[in-house]
């Protein structure tokens, strides 16, 4: 959230000096202010009692003391943060201050953290107002919705385990001439008799958890009813009603073709081709299923099943027999699943699948067997000389869910990366465990901050401005040994826990710079899925970097190509925001895509890092090295540096030197460690005319 356009701060100090240099400062960020002082114990009610404020910025040689300025504020009934500022070198016990209910305690000369710690409290306090007055709006709402149900006429119920909770005048007057009040403490069972209760019963048993609609017959006129009613139309919907779970019961006379009336609402939901579940309909499915993991902890997974190259398939075979296949994968993924599930197509091509709860390791299982069979040919349909093959993208649906949207760009996300297993995953921690148990690992990892940093340093061939090393990270098991980040990171990524760990990354590599000897180490940082997806990580970003007391040049975000391949607008939408921020991007495994020109312009990298593949030869291979000099031409000419990474054998660098590398990384500087104390200024001989042999 925005810092408010006017904050308010009531300040107690003798050092005019430093407060007028912290205001003037945020000033200049382009804050609104209005402040006033107190200078003794009068001058503090008074503007308490007759003012408003947001915070209270209160000096250690402050006129008034803590204890008097907290009883102040309770005998007005007020609620402000107070953060206290001390004296350099001070001796006071900030233990004891938190007792006195202050909520920040930073020395005068911390502006930076001051000035964050100013713009979050009065976020926080702007936050508990709008939650107030949010409490009295919803508060009212009640009230208005209470009034037009008991004024309705339509018939409505609350219903928890077969009682009523509630009930109002039109529901009593359709099942009896009693009192609405008396009715609600008769079972809804106990309104029907016969085959109509035990078909009631029946569906009551089981849980419901989206729209049920059920034709019950009533039997006889109920007594002093004013009409009876041969039929009713129930239906129940799952709800809360004055904080409880129950369900929403409307009942009106049965009207019109009830069958009619069910196969329009059914075609109202379903694709036309296929009969799956259409597009808008699978939304309100993934919207139920995210409140259900935040409130019940009952969590679902959802699959992407994307077809390869339908475009071609179809243009070959035609669009009769094309649709022939969608119908045949649609009818596979109805019989695939032995749990409850909705199936829906997406797109042309493309196909969800929503199981409920369905843990990570059922749907990795799941995904793998619907690919082997959709890549084994499942359609009857005639396919001359191709290969129909799948994609397929799972993203897990638990309390760190976000909406429908955010859980279907996760899962096109994973498209196209290989589906993990157990077999992934070969530490000696993880080959013991199953998926579960290592994802409930990560969990606890996570909450217990259980990871450490490596630095491999990236050395500049022509200009040494910056000592760079890029930001390995290790998970410690349950007996502090390392684990690689192939061995967990994936399954973070599927559960959405990719940004919590990029965050605390991002806090070691920036607490490591502050602890840094020289001010010219820049740190190159590895990004998951989850975070270039987030709407959270860059408002956290900038109020973490603006706290740290670091310029934005000493940190670089590396993002791979074919994330950006497969987000592009994502990814692009993260790098203005970067940019926004100050900071710089590097493009990773650069050259995998067709045409990156589409991107390159548009994030604007400070260097882009080669894919593996393109040095692999590049000793011997005449070929391949006029191939990338004509690469390296081409992003200079574009004003982007280019790096060579993994290079192993220092008799390669002669030729990377003549090619036009700009930087090199690799085991051939050093390994990563856990130091940054590589010795960048060196007098490395390099020898142009080194043999080479053509290939």
């Amino acid at each position: 959230m925005d810092s408010p356009a006017l904050i308010k701060i009531l300040i107690l100090s003798s050092q005019t000096h430093a407060i007028n240099k912290l205001l003037s400062t945020l000033r200049n960020e382009g804050v609104d202010l209005k402040t006033r002082s107190a200078r003794n114990k009068k001058e503090l009610y008074e503007q308490i009692k007759f003012q408003s404020w947001d915070l209270i910025l209160c000096c250690e040689d402050a006129p008034v003391s803590i204890d008097v300025i907290r009883e102040t504020l309770i005998t007005q009934g007020l609620e402000l943060p107070i953060i206290f500022l001390t004296h350099e070198n001070s001796q006071v016990d900030t233990a004891e201050l938190f007792k006195s209910d202050i909520h920040t305690c930073l020395s005068i000369g911390q502006e930076n953290q001051i000035i964050t710690a100013i713009k979050r409290e009065a976020v926080a306090q702007q936050l508990k107002h709008n939650y107030r007055r949010l409490q009295l709006d919803f508060k009212e709402l009640g009230k208005r919705h209470q009034a037009l149900m008991d004024a309705s006429t339509s018939a409505l119920a609350y219903i928890q385990e077969g009682m009523h909770l509630y009930c109002n005048k039109s529901y009593a007057q359709i099942f009896s001439g009693k009192d609405h009040k008396t009715l609600q403490q008769s079972p809804l069972l106990d309104l029907f008799e016969g085959k109509s209760r035990e078909k009631l019963k029946k569906a009551l048993s089981k849980k419901i958890e989206s729209e049920l609609k059920l034709t019950l017959q009533l039997i006889g006129k109920p007594e002093n009813s004013a009409q009876a009613y041969p039929e009713l139309d129930l239906s129940f919907t799952p709800v809360s009603y004055d904080g409880q779970a129950c369900l929403q019961l409307i009942v009106k006379p049965a009207s019109g073709n009830p069958t009619y009336s069910a196969a329009v609402n059914a075609a109202n939901k379903q694709d036309l081709l296929t009969r799956l579940y259409n597009k808008s309909f699978f939304l309100e499915k993934i919207e139920f299923a995210v409140a259900k993991a935040i409130k019940q902890q009952q969590h679902s997974s959802l699959l992407i099943v994307h077809i390869n190259e339908f475009l071609d398939i179809k243009s070959i075979i035609g669009l009769g027999k094309a649709n022939q296949v969608l119908n045949d994968i649609a009818a596979f993924l109805n019989k695939s699943i032995q749990k409850k599930f909705a199936a829906a197509r997406l797109d042309d091509y493309q196909f969800g699948l929503l199981i409920d709860d369905c843990k990570l390791a059922e749907s990795i299982d799941l995904a793998n067997f619907i690919k082997s069979k959709i890549n084994n040919h499942i359609t009857t349909t005639s396919l001359p000389n191709l290969q129909l093959s799948c994609s397929i993208g799972v993203a897990v649906i638990n309390e760190n869910a976000l909406d429908a949207e955010d859980l279907l760009a996760k899962a096109n996300a994973n498209l196209h990366k290989k589906i993990p297993s157990l077999d992934d995953f070969q530490s000696d921690y993880s080959q013991k465990q199953d998926i579960n148990v290592l994802t409930a690992y990560i969990n606890l990892a996570l909450k217990e901050q259980r990871f450490k940093l490596l630095f491999q340093p990236i050395l500049e061939l022509k200009g040494e401005k910056f000592q760079d090393y890029e930001v390995l990270s290790r998970m410690l098991d349950s007996e502090g040994n390392d684990m690689l980040p192939s061995e967990f990171l994936p399954l973070a990524d599927l559960n959405g826990l990719g940004e919590e760990f990029d965050k605390i990354i991002v806090s070691l590599a920036l607490s490591s710079l502050q602890k840094a000897e020289t001010e010219n180490i820049r740190l190159i940082i590895n990004l998951t899925s989850n975070t270039l997806l987030s709407k959270t990580f860059l408002p956290w970003l900038s109020e973490t970097l603006q706290s740290s007391n670091l310029t934005t040049d000493r940190l670089i975000f590396q993002i791979s190509e074919i994330q950006i391949c497969n987000n592009l607008e994502y990814c692009l939408n993260f790098s203005d925001g970067l940019k926004q921020l100050g900071l710089s991007s590097i493009v990773c495994h650069y050259g995998c895509a067709v045409n990156p020109e589409n991107y390159l312009d548009k994030i604007k990298p400070i260097y882009v890092k080669l894919d593996k593949s393109l040095v692999s030869d590049i000793g011997y291979n005449q070929y391949q090295q006029n191939e990338l000099k004509n690469l390296f031409v081409e992003l200079h000419n574009k004003n982007v540096k280019v790096a060579v990474p993994q290079v192993e054998d220092a008799s390669i660098l002669p030729v990377l030197w003549r090619l036009g590398a700009d930087f090199i990384q690799g085991f051939c500087l050093e390994r990563p460690r856990q130091t940054m104390d590589y010795e960048f200024i060196q007098n490395h001989e390099i020898t142009l005319d080194a043999q080479t042999h053509n290939h």
